[in-house]
């Protein structure tokens, strides 16, 4: 009887992980930051992150424009956030010089201390080739 529990468990467990790899499979890494100091506690969704070392992780849907941040402790994904496209072309495209443009991914954290909220703004950077030049915004609430 017990045999038939744990197959039954198990047919099932993998049922979901097979049905749930097609969703996984459409988002791509864009870029991953590894130990980016963060020197303020983090909120998202009743989860308080304390300060100290994460790996930021930016992903991105294949087919629609839609980014997410995971925030990555020991390799262990503690949360998805999704982003806000902020710039998705060029400024040299609109007639704008390309000085504000790096060539490779930063990342930038500022704070809005009024609302409690930190932004984390992404930048692919001129020299990417999934996304150039975009510009992503995710925000978190700080303590």
């Amino acid at each position: 009887m017990n045999s038939k529990r744990f197959f039954i468990s198990f047919l099932c467990i993998f049922l979901i992980i097979l049905l749930s790899s097609p969703a996984l499979a459409q988002f791509r890494k864009i870029h991953k930051f590894k130990r980016v100091q963060v020197p303020f506690n983090l909120k998202y969704e009743g989860s308080v992150f304390e300060k100290g070392q994460y790996d930021f992780e930016i992903i991105a849907h294949r087919s629609i424009r839609e980014f997410q941040l995971k925030v990555l402790k020991r390799g262990k994904t503690l949360c998805i956030i999704p982003g806000e496209i902020l710039r998705d072309k060029p400024p040299g495209a609109r007639g704008e010089e390309m000085e504000g443009v790096s060539d490779d991914p930063t990342l930038k954290m500022k704070r809005i201390p009024a609302k409690k909220i930190v932004n984390i703004i992404f930048e692919t950077g001129k020299l990417t080739q999934i996304y150039p030049c975009f510009q992503v915004q995710f925000q978190m609430e700080y303590e």
